[in-house]
């Protein structure tokens, strides 16, 4: 007698997603079946399918958060309204909320600051403009992100007067998932995209970050604005129009800055107006002679030389859009 040992050949069928931070991105089906093919014991092949199983993949709950400032920023004493800035990203694999918490007075420093609030860079610039960007209204507003993305959150802050140079105030913002955080594999049953549980991963879903200021005897800040003039009369950015570019030097305090030169190139897609260089109102020549200004054939250069604070400086130039 002959036996025959069947032949059997098992296939996977499984779905695959796009990776993200987490991973397989939540609410994605992941679908399996098995196949078995052989002979029969009378030489037929022959062939068998499984059931097939399927899930939905989990919300992982996952951020991190760290501060854009290199060093202390700089202040007057008094001084108001100046930023701190942090950067907070979800780190999950699903869309999920986070709540802010600023801390003025987590301790370590010489002073505490005063009328903190939390600003949303919603344009996503990284500029701090407070009639742009909105205030942080806690439960409200608290920003929401899909899966490997970022929002800068600027932390406004005043400081009292009466400081000595050289004092630090220091400022913690705290972040947190809005569904949850916890150890990780703390679960929250069906809270989770698409009605999927949501799970803690490594992060705790949490994360704090600190910044700080420093009372200095002089500050500067450089703030720049835009306005468009179209050939029609409107303000519509068409091709032919005009972009009237406006930098302002502010330097407060006491003492001067020294060696200040101000840049600018000229953004692609666009070409200087010849000729509408001004300084503090007066024009400049485009060209490197005894004026401060000149136009490099990349952007723009004023040349400053020492600033004694207080002052303010006015640079205005224009381009056209190709």
């Amino acid at each position: 007698m002959q036996f025959r040992i069947p032949t059997v050949l098992l296939v996977c069928l499984c779905a695959t997603g796009a990776v993200r931070a987490a991973g397989t991105p939540a609410t994605t089906e992941i679908r399996n079946s098995a196949v078995v093919t052989y002979l029969d014991p009378g030489g037929t092949p022959q062939t068998a399918l499984s059931n097939e199983t399927s899930l939905l993949v989990d919300e992982i709950l996952g951020v991190t958060i760290v501060s854009n400032d290199a060093a202390y920023v700089a202040v007057t004493s008094p001084d108001d309204d100046v930023p701190l800035r942090f950067t907070i990203t979800n780190v999950g694999n699903g869309t999920e909320s986070f709540a802010l918490t600023a801390d003025p007075a987590p301790g370590g420093d010489d002073y505490d600051p005063t009328d903190t609030r939390i600003y949303l860079d919603l344009n996503g610039n990284g500029v701090f403009e407070p009639g742009t960007d909105p205030l942080h209204v806690a439960g409200v507003n608290d920003p929401t992100l899909a899966a490997d993305a970022s929002r800068v959150i600027f932390l406004s802050n005043d400081t009292p007067a009466a400081l000595a140079a050289g004092n630090v105030g220091l400022v913690r913002l705290d972040v947190a998932a809005v569904t949850g955080s916890g150890a990780p594999g703390t679960s929250f049953a069906l809270q989770g995209d698409g009605g999927t549980d949501a799970v803690v991963g490594a992060t705790t879903a949490s994360g704090a970050a600190q910044g700080g200021y420093v009372v200095s005897d002089i500050v500067t800040g450089l703030i720049k604005s835009q306005v468009v003039a179209d050939q029609y009369g409107g303000s519509n950015p068409l091709p032919g129009a005009t972009i009237t570019y406006t930098l302002t030097l502010s330097v407060t305090g006491t003492g001067s800055i020294d060696n200040t030169l101000i840049a600018d190139a000229v953004p692609a897609g666009t070409t200087y107006a010849a000729g509408s260089l001004r300084l503090d109102g007066s024009p400049l020549t485009d060209i490197a002679d005894l004026d401060a200004g000149r136009f490099t054939g990349a952007g723009i250069e004023v040349d400053l030389g020492t600033v004694s604070a207080p002052a303010s400086r006015t640079i205005v130039f224009q381009v056209f859009i190709n």
